[in-house]
């Protein structure tokens, strides 16, 4: 499986494309920071860049790889970016959900892996 490399110029569509092809039970969802404690949030629009909506310029990469902690991709999308990222899925009735608690220490893939089995739905990304 493919590290996803995530730098200012990609877009977020691009972003959300590719992190669903690798992980296809899986969303990942960017905001704006002032999203974060929202009931409502609101993603930043896909076809925006990384770079153009960032609050943060480190001028750093993210490598997106399916042994990744949840909650570590979360934080370098915050610490790189200055943006609220959230892995996120959908079950199988249509219910979508943020990752949390006990489901943000796992991996990516094993996390992918456990949504295949509970039967969520497949290739959401949107």
């Amino acid at each position: 499986m493919a590290e996803i490399s995530v730098s200012g110029n990609k877009k977020i569509a691009t972003l959300k494309k590719e992190f669903n092809k690798q992980f296809p039970y899986l969303r990942l969802s960017i905001y704006d920071p002032s999203m974060r404690s929202a009931s409502t949030k609101i993603p930043l629009s896909g076809d925006k860049t990384l770079a153009s909506v960032r609050t943060k310029d480190t001028g750093g990469t993210i490598s997106i790889a399916g042994n990744k902690k949840i909650k570590t991709l979360e934080a370098e999308f915050d610490k790189v970016f200055g943006l609220y990222a959230q892995v996120c899925y959908t079950e199988a009735d249509g219910s979508r959900y943020y990752t949390s608690g006990v489901a943000d220490e796992k991996t990516i893939f094993s996390f992918n892996a456990e949504c295949e089995k509970k039967g969520c739905k497949k290739g959401a990304w949107e």
